[in-house]
């Protein structure tokens, strides 16, 4: 629209800058040159002036003329790309057609995946029968509270008079059963355990120097050497009952060793 403004005020000021010539004609023709020379040196003056103002308008014409095709070029180009966007979209629209539906995709991980838990809790059942018959804990008859472990006694914490290779030997096959117990279940013991038979040893990553703790008694048997094995049993306990909160239970008096251990297995055996 407005490039069509200026070609018509172009077009006006033509057709005016060519009558005042046809008038300043007839006029110097039908006039005295002494007379006209005044009025036509005026009409000489007024066509300049019409031609100076009919240039600008040329060249504003040719300024909306170069927008006009810049304008033309840009959307062109416009029009390239969102070209080139519609059939992008058409071929994903396509690929997504094609391709199986998320939701499919998802049920049937789901169903994998339920799968592979039932069957890794049957091979853990197995598993902890298998420990269960490999380490035994029985109760003693006729004492309350009290469990032996591959036939030898554990006392509940309290080791006085025990036989110190008994007591080592059977702290070891506890160890053990606790270590391959964390290693079934998933549970990393906060309390490592190095088990090695009657000389066994726990670990506390807290303690600074000599973190690692005997869960066997020297047979001369210093006051710190007491200090650090009774520390090592304790170690041993609360590891049971992290792995028995790891099965929603709760150990209702942490000294008992094999009976909380007991516990325990009964639970993953059921």
């Amino acid at each position: 629209m407005k490039l069509d403004q200026v070609e018509a005020a172009i077009a006006a000021a033509d057709a005016v800058r060519h009558a005042h010539e046809v008038q300043a004609t007839r006029f110097l023709t039908n006039h005295d040159a002494p007379a006209s020379a005044a009025a036509g040196f005026a009409l000489v003056m007024r066509c300049g002036q019409e031609r100076a103002w009919l240039h600008h308008m040329t060249g504003l014409l040719a300024a909306e003329r170069d927008l006009l095709t810049a304008s033309r070029s840009a959307r062109a180009a416009a029009a390239d790309k969102l070209a080139l966007r519609r059939r992008a979209l058409q071929r994903a629209i396509m690929q997504t057609a094609r391709s199986p539906s998320p939701t499919a995709s998802l049920d049937a991980d789901t169903t994998s995946l339920t799968s592979v838990r039932i069957e890794i809790g049957l091979h853990r059942h197995r598993i902890i029968k298998d420990l269960a018959s490999l380490y035994p804990i029985d109760p003693i008859i006729g004492r309350s509270f009290a469990f032996a472990i591959r036939g030898i006694e554990l006392p509940n914490s309290s080791f006085d008079g025990c036989d110190d290779e008994l007591v080592a030997t059977a702290l070891g096959y506890t160890a053990h059963l606790v270590y391959l117990l964390g290693f079934y279940l998933g549970v990393t013991c906060r309390y490592p355990l190095h088990p090695g038979g009657p000389r066994s040893f726990i670990e506390d990553p807290v303690t600074a120097v000599g973190n690692m703790f005997p869960l066997w008694r020297r047979p001369a048997r210093s006051a710190n050497h007491v200090r650090r094995f009774e520390y090592a049993v304790f170690l041993l306990n609360k590891s049971i009952e992290q792995l028995m909160n790891s099965q929603s239970l709760h150990a209702i008096d942490l000294r008992h060793t094999l009976p909380n251990l007991k516990c325990l297995l009964l639970k993953l055996e059921s």
